[in-house]
């Protein structure tokens, strides 16, 4: 399971064709989808119904100029990253490009190599400006007022112990598609097969609370990104990723939160290191994370997203095995391995019975309230 969402789309604008084709060669799927054009007119339209993350643009074009060409892109694809291909005699079309907003000029000849680093690294400065605008917007008109709100309601819920937080969390889930009931199913999960692992009895209540408010940082997350019906591109992901750091600093806050927190902020992390946010690696992960891990896949796949539709327990069981050592802890997967999917297919009708009788009562305990007839 790659933590990439989506392959990195490049957009590849020279007039000659054979150089269109070389380029093309240095950027294989499935990390780079490669779109190419050889008219400055096609590479425009292309630019004004597609999003790209990089434009590899030759300053000398037929019909207009790579500046030109630069300029009108910028305003249709102002996210993009360009990278203008120029030969020795080029240097005034570079300082013009580069005052227009160019990331860099790449000197021809060029090998593969040199051009695959010079495309990473711009990926890499476009994604760090982005999130930087992003977060500060986010941290402005975002963050605070929705994490003070957050905080209120989780110590409101506190009060009322596990029936609250559970209330809470599914109305966070109904917030995104196809996620309902998933922090209350997945809280079901992680009990199960922690109790299989032999996980600590004592330290259950922090782990149930843990894996019910595991994304609770989301909260704090844009909703043209969170509600986003397609995959998202790899800035919006990168936003994302920060939910699990924004749960963090908003259950820490509360005492009798603070073990599950833990939960929150490393859930995502993989034994092969190369999850987030800390990029921790085997054993450095806290077992109840790497418990989680398993379970939450499991309601993923089999509930389905938005981009995704809802899979069996067959093909996910598949799926977690065959990631087991690198994505997922070898030894919790040889438990999960060991309970049936029929106990796993109960346990999650188990979470929507009880939701039902819990909004029932409800409503009726609001009927009686308000004198209401039945």
């Amino acid at each position: 399971m790659e933590n990439f969402p989506n392959p990195i789309e490049l957009l590849v604008i020279d007039a000659n064709h054979d150089v269109v084709a070389t380029i093309q060669s240095c950027f294989p799927p499935p990390r780079y989808h490669c779109v190419t054009a050889t008219r400055a007119t096609v590479a425009l339209e292309l630019l004004r119904e597609s999003q790209f993350d990089v434009v590899l643009c030759s300053l000398r074009l037929t019909g207009m100029t790579g500046v030109q060409l630069l300029r009108r892109g910028l305003r249709t694809n102002p996210q993009a990253a360009f990278l203008m291909l120029s030969d020795p005699l080029d240097s005034v079309l570079e300082i013009e490009a580069m005052k227009i907003g160019a990331y860099d000029c790449i000197h021809k000849p060029f090998t593969c190599e040199e051009l695959v680093a010079d495309v990473e690294r711009s990926l890499e400065k476009q994604l760090s400006v982005i999130e930087q605008e992003i977060f500060q917007t986010l941290v402005e008109q975002t963050l605070h007022d929705r994490a003070e709100h957050l905080h209120s309601a989780l110590q409101r819920a506190g009060e009322m112990q596990r029936p609250g937080l559970a209330m809470l969390a599914a109305a966070l889930d109904a917030r995104e598609h196809q996620r309902d009931l998933h922090s209350l199913r997945v809280q079901k999960f992680t009990l199960l097969l922690a109790e299989r692992c032999g996980y600590s009895s004592a330290l259950m209540k922090h782990l149930s609370y843990g894996a019910l408010l595991h994304d609770i940082g989301k909260i704090a997350i844009p909703d043209a990104i969170l509600l986003k019906p397609a995959r998202l591109t790899a800035p919006e992901f990168r936003i994302v990723q920060h939910h699990s750091i924004f749960g963090y600093q908003v259950l820490s806050r509360i005492p009798h939160l603070q073990q599950a927190a833990r939960v929150a902020l490393l859930h995502h992390e993989r034994i092969d290191g190369e999850g987030y946010p800390l990029h921790l690696k085997r054993d450095s992960i806290p077992i109840e994370a790497r418990i989680f891990a398993v379970a939450d896949t499991f309601d993923v796949i089999t509930a389905g997203r938005p981009y995704c539709s809802p899979r069996s327990t067959a093909e996910a069981r598949t799926e977690i095995i065959r990631y087991s050592g690198s994505q997922f802890d070898k030894d919790v997967v040889d438990v999960f391995k060991a309970i049936s999917d029929e106990e796993w297919i109960a346990a999650g009708e188990d979470v929507a019975k009880r939701h039902k009788i819990a909004i029932d009562r409800m409503i009726e305990s609001f009927r009686q309230k308000k004198n209401i007839p039945s």
